[in-house]
């Protein structure tokens, strides 16, 4: 089965804030040109999304019939969520990247967490002919990408992730080979 993830389009954010579940609304323009790249590839597929209004703003566009799924939802940076990056100190940011995938900024989420999250949502995928298309996050696009290349789950975390770009994927028949990792 063809599986396509979309990172959703650029936020309306001002640079280095910290957003995992912070609900943000998408530049308009980036929404526009995204729904103008995008509209083929969702005509003839399953569309899920986020609930996250950045992701579902672009998955309803492009079908009525959007899935929301909440496993599709970014890391969750806990108390970290719409603070300045910097002014989370570096001893704080380095002790969190030390103890990954194990930690989790205060109040937030694992990146086992995260991953475990987005292999049910793997799994509960019934394979059909027609392609899925998942409006979702940077993270959880490296996470799927890893899981299902059965590598590490930090593996593609040094990978930047275009927005509102289409990531092919083909998942294998059958998933007891790679979700069982």
């Amino acid at each position: 089965m063809r599986l396509i993830l979309v990172r959703h389009p650029k936020p309306r954010c001002e640079a280095g804030i910290c957003y995992g579940r912070l609900d943000l609304e998408c530049e308009p323009d980036a929404l526009a040109a995204a729904v103008l790249r995008l509209r083929e590839l969702a005509f003839t597929s399953r569309v899920f999304t986020s609930p996250a209004r950045r992701a579902s703003d672009l998955a309803i566009r492009l079908s009525a019939e959007a899935i929301v799924d909440d496993r599709l939802q970014e890391l969750d940076f806990g108390a970290w969520e719409g603070r300045r990056w910097e002014d989370l100190g570096r001893e704080a940011i380095d002790a969190w990247h030390q103890g990954l995938p194990d930690s989790a900024p205060p109040n937030g989420e694992t990146l086992i967490a995260m991953a475990a999250r987005c292999a049910s949502w793997l799994k509960s995928l019934q394979p059909r002919e027609r392609p899925v298309l998942a409006v979702t996050h940077g993270g959880p696009i490296r996470v799927i990408c890893a899981i299902l290349e059965g590598k590490e789950i930090l593996t593609y975390f040094a990978v930047p992730v275009p927005f509102a770009e289409p990531i092919e994927l083909q998942l294998p028949t059958g998933s007891s080979g790679w979700l069982g990792r």
